[in-house]
């Protein structure tokens, strides 16, 4: 089977294939991203150290390749194959421990330098060790060598500081034109050095909807009891002595303009009214009782960035309610259903005759937005989720910016259940953590930045937060 150059190899078959491929060519199969070591020994001190510069210079040569050229192969990785010769043989390699060779290797290349991996295969001739070096990037620094080495027998040598790169069939230093080239390369990064980081500065709670609303449409149940068992007994007494209480009561009746049927149908329509507004009331009563939190955005580098533009979504699974969409008059204490429920009837006998509507008097408090919507966010809910959107503006080096708008985030366990069926263990599988992804955007930036954030449970595992009149639990 003939090698495909275009990526790396997949499983023991493709590095066989890669393995044969080169003792086929042996030299002729060396070029910029493929390089043939032949036997290299890790037996004792001084030969390990010859090995691991030896291996450090290809490293530190394949990663300071131009990213353009070195993704027409390998995906842009380099190979480094230890234990074949140019001649075509297979001469094999020693078995080396993985942590003994990245200790041998790291002090040339450097902990924060270019990243690397190896792996052994087995070839029915012998060991072949593949070293394998990640794909150059736009905006990549310039690796250079971090230690000296010199070995007179051998005439290896190498200097703290010297620049090695790769060209076809050979590792050479750098001329004057290949920095200029890796100084393109670094400032042609999309980022322009820029990181950001974005976090939620909160946590999200378990709870139930229909738990608030059982609840409010309990609270609605007792008014309405209240209500219809506040109608006066029909004035049908003839004592000729009434007591004062009968004279009230009559005097109650004929008050009011309203029948006592259409009382009733005005408490059944009210009742409808409410059922038909739970599901606001609800989401009005999480977000007033949930605690908030909100969106924070971190520039960790020194480039100063404008015009930043964040977007943050979340599976839907997760709910989101933005503090300034609430329709809630807040003034503290416990949440007051009642306060944005449909208006009630007045009670039977506080609906006076009089010769204009004085129904205004005894109408509730009435709905008060809190405050407008903060300008620079926005929420959307989507079939997958919600996003939120965020104009932070400019964002200057190591800075970190808060939202002014605040959340409450929750999921809810009856919607997961019946999205997710139930589990051999419900309780061990409510989510104690939950991932939204960010995307984040400035300003003469050519970058799309991305990223995850993780916000944690506030209720310990396998509990949910539920309320019942007064309290929660």
């Amino acid at each position: 089977m003939d090698a495909d150059l275009s990526r790396l190899p997949v499983g023991t078959s493709g590095w066989l294939t890669l393995v044969n491929y080169a003792l086929e060519l042996g030299d002729l199969s060396e070029v910029d991203y493929l390089e043939l070591k032949g036997s290299l020994s890790f037996t004792d001190r001084q030969s390990m150290k010859r090995s691991a510069v030896v291996l450090s210079r290809a490293i530190l040569a394949m990663a300071n390749r131009m990213p353009d050229l070195a993704e027409k192969h390998f995906s842009g990785s380099g190979v480094v194959f230890v234990g074949i010769d140019q001649s075509q043989t297979l001469v094999g390699v020693d078995a080396v421990d993985a942590a003994v060779l990245r200790d041998l290797i790291e002090p040339y290349v450097g902990e924060d330098g270019p990243t690397w991996d190896h792996q052994f295969i087995n070839h029915p001739d012998g060991l072949v060790l593949a070293v394998i070096v990640d794909p150059p990037q736009w905006g990549d620094r310039i690796h250079p060598c971090r230690k000296d080495y010199s070995d007179d027998a051998s005439k290896l040598a190498i200097r703290d500081g010297e620049v090695l790169v790769r060209v076809p069939g050979k590792s050479r230093p750098a001329t004057s034109y290949d920095l200029m080239n890796l100084e393109r390369r670094r400032v042609k990064a999309p980022h322009t050095g820029a990181q950001v980081q974005v976090t939620y500065s909160g946590a999200f709670d378990r709870t139930s909807r229909a738990n608030v609303r059982d609840l409010i449409e309990n609270m609605v149940g007792t008014e309405v009891n209240a209500l219809i068992e506040g109608i006066p007994n029909s004035v049908t007494r003839s004592s000729y002595v009434p007591g004062i209480q009968t004279i009230l009561d009559q005097t109650s009746v004929r008050a009011d303009r309203r029948s006592t049927e259409q009382f009733r149908a005005d408490v059944e329509q009210w009742q409808k009214e409410c059922r038909d507004a739970t599901e606001r009331v609800v989401t009005e009563f999480l977000l007033h009782t949930l605690d908030h939190g909100t969106f924070v955005i971190r520039n960790e580098s020194d480039r100063y960035l404008e015009n930043v533009r964040v977007e943050v979504s979340f599976g839907s699974d997760v709910t989101l309610l933005m503090a300034s969409d609430s329709d809630y008059c807040d003034h503290g204490g416990q949440f007051k259903p009642f306060q944005i429920l449909p208006e009630r009837p007045p009670k039977y006998g506080d609906l006076k005759p009089y010769g204009f509507d004085h129904s205004g008097l005894y109408s509730g408090i009435k709905p008060a937005t809190l405050s407008h919507p903060a300008p620079n966010m926005d929420l959307e809910a989507t079939p997958d989720g919600y996003v939120v959107s965020w104009y932070v503006g400019d964002l200057p080096p190591r800075a970190t910016i808060s939202a002014d708008e605040e959340f409450a985030m929750f999921t809810d366990e009856n919607l997961r259940v019946h999205n997710h069926g139930p589990t051999k263990d419900h309780h061990a599988a409510m989510p104690t953590e939950i991932g939204g992804t960010w995307e984040v955007t400035a300003r003469a930036v050519d970058y799309v930045f991305q990223g995850e954030v993780t916000v944690n449970c506030r209720q310990e595992a396998g509990t949910l937060l539920l309320w019942q009149r007064g309290t929660s639990t």
